[in-house]
């Protein structure tokens, strides 16, 4: 049995090495001979710690003589990994496994070992590919966590969070290709302009820098403005000369936080204040970005509780037909019944509602309820009134647009040239791609489709190729002064010019004089909203205010 146990081990693919309790190796075989160079004549004899590094090899010695002296190996019976010592000087990592039995009341050890190069390999790149980005070779967001959590034990530090703006332009006009591209080249820009700053990229187009010692916001600053500068030469991507934008939050330490998290939230608060001033510019954060920010997280808990439990209501604003003064039409306004506050303008919470989760989810809502209250009109005798209503973004991102647009036209009985969708370049721009789809179908179903906030933008004469729009609406800023003001009336004229050339209808926004609306019926203007003709006001009011008498009643 002894011998076939041999047998085996000297045949096994596995290196096999057994050694007595004075350390001295008596059996080494063939794999033994492959792995470490020497043959088994060369080892046999000799200290079982020629397989071990030279600075490792005291600590094995006194460990086996230590297990030879109690009977006991704390490794026996366990695998290892541990570095070992090949016959030409190279060291290579190897898993061993440890058995220790007695022969004539002598202890003896014996050891299995594998070659674990490719497995450390592997491990390492597993290692580096958790702390790396493979986009542009930075480290990434792990990477950028640990550091700052060793930093702030240190001592203090800026940290430095970098946005690039339009990027999604370049991602949306050249393809993801290019963006990542663009990326790439914006990492080793910024390595290059500061080495011994810790650059990271977090994810998307963020990046974030770490400022080791830096405990000026001045010295900060002027480290950011050399970022910005690198930024501002153009890009060469894909044969094309492309431009980036810049926003950048800062937050330092310990002044902004007392730990990794903190601080990381902060500069995150400061990038953001950033983006919400245009872009463009770089901002320290400031404790009342944290009070923005929770009022804005309590806001955004009470919205959710205001759509659950039906707190939000819709309100119209009369737009009448200048020739004749008849109602054609009203857009629907959306207002929040506040158990505390009372009645809410959109302007209270208007913009953390479209960034919240319950954007799409209130939108639906507020095209059935406005659908719901044209039907119930017609019914009061009112007529044929058209009913426009504001998208939020996300509406425009789902797909789900058209279905929820074609069920409320129907439970209500309401043709589809009833329905008008407001757009404005905020809306549509971010998801232009999408935004056109969506829109184009609602066109085919018949929904008119209305560019609100005309000649306000950049790229309104683009969405009026792009876009298929039935209406226009001249901002009301055109308006105010448009009876004394003759420039005004002059971008009036030429907008009403270049309606009629599109075969689009105009209504302009703010009329509040019956001078202005005189300056507009002159001009040709065919459509007008504003205080001349009434607030927003609830819907039986509408009924009361442009029905019938004899049907005027409350609608349900």
């Amino acid at each position: 049995m002894q011998g076939r146990y041999a047998q085996m081990l000297g045949n096994s693919a596995t290196a096999a090495i057994c050694a007595g309790p004075d350390n001295t190796i008596l059996s080494w075989n063939s794999a033994a001979e492959d792995l470490f160079g020497h043959s088994a004549c060369e080892a046999v004899g000799r200290p079982l710690s020629i397989i071990m590094p030279e600075r490792h090899r005291a600590a094995h010695t006194a460990g086996l003589a230590r297990a030879a002296r109690t009977g006991e190996s704390r490794l026996a019976g366990k695998s290892v990994e541990i570095l070992a010592l090949h016959a030409d000087g190279s060291e290579f990592p190897v898993d061993l496994s440890l058995s220790m039995w007695f022969e004539d009341g002598q202890p003896m050890f014996g050891a299995l070992i594998r070659d674990i190069t490719d497995r450390t390999a592997a491990r390492r790149r597993l290692e580096h590919l958790a702390h790396c980005d493979t986009l542009t070779s930075l480290p990434n967001r792990n990477a950028l966590n640990a550091r700052l959590a060793a930093q702030v034990d240190q001592g203090p530090c800026a940290l430095v969070l970098l946005d690039l703006d339009g990027f999604k332009d370049v991602n949306d006009s050249m393809g993801h290709s290019a963006g990542d591209k663009l990326l790439a080249a914006v990492g080793a820009r910024l390595s290059a302009t500061s080495p011994d700053s810790f650059v990271a990229r977090l994810g998307g187009d963020e990046f974030a820098i770490l400022l080791p010692g830096c405990t000026d916001p001045v010295m900060a600053d002027a480290i950011v403005k050399d970022y910005f500068q690198a930024l501002r030469a153009p890009f060469e991507i894909a044969g094309q000369t492309v431009f980036v934008g810049t926003s950048v939050g800062i937050a330092m330490y310990p002044s902004d936080g007392q730990d990794a998290e903190a601080l990381l939230a902060r500069a995150d608060l400061a990038l953001y204040s950033a983006k919400s001033d245009g872009g463009g510019a770089r901002r320290f954060f400031a404790r009342a970005m944290q009070n923005r920010s929770e009022q804005r997280h309590r806001t955004g808990m009470e919205l959710r509780r205001a759509l659950a439990q039906g707190e939000f209501e819709l309100w119209y604003q009369p737009q009448v037909s200048l020739t004749d003064g008849a109602l054609s039409g009203v857009e629907a306004l959306l207002r929040w019944r506040h158990p505390e506050h009372g009645l809410l303008p959109p302007g209270a919470f208007i913009e953390v509602l479209q960034d919240s989760a319950i954007a799409e989810e209130t939108g639906d809502w507020i095209i059935a309820e406005a659908c719901r209250t044209a039907g119930a009109w017609e019914k009061a005798g009112l007529g044929a009134v058209r009913v426009s209503v504001n998208l939020f973004p996300a509406q425009l991102r789902s797909g789900r647009l058209l279905g929820v647009v074609a069920a409320a036209l129907a439970a209500n009985a309401l043709p589809a040239e009833r329905l008008e969708i407001e757009i404005t370049e905020n809306t549509v721009l971010p998801h232009s791609q999408e935004s056109t789809v969506a829109l184009r179908k609602l066109n085919v179903l018949g929904v008119n489709i209305a560019f609100d906030d005309f000649g306000t933008g950049f790229a309104s004469l683009s969405l009026l190729q792009k876009y298929p729009l039935n209406r226009l609406k001249i901002d009301r800023s055109f308006v105010a002064q448009i009876d004394h003001n003759t420039k005004d009336a002059a971008i009036v004229q030429a907008v009403i010019g270049m309606a009629r050339s599109l075969g689009l209808t105009v209504i302009a926004e703010g009329v509040e004089t019956a001078a202005q609306e005189t300056a507009l019926l002159d001009l040709g203007c065919d459509e007008a909203q504003g205080y001349r003709y009434g607030k927003p006001m609830p819907a039986d009011d509408i009924a009361r205010a442009f029905g019938p008498e004899r049907n005027a009643r409350r609608i349900a």
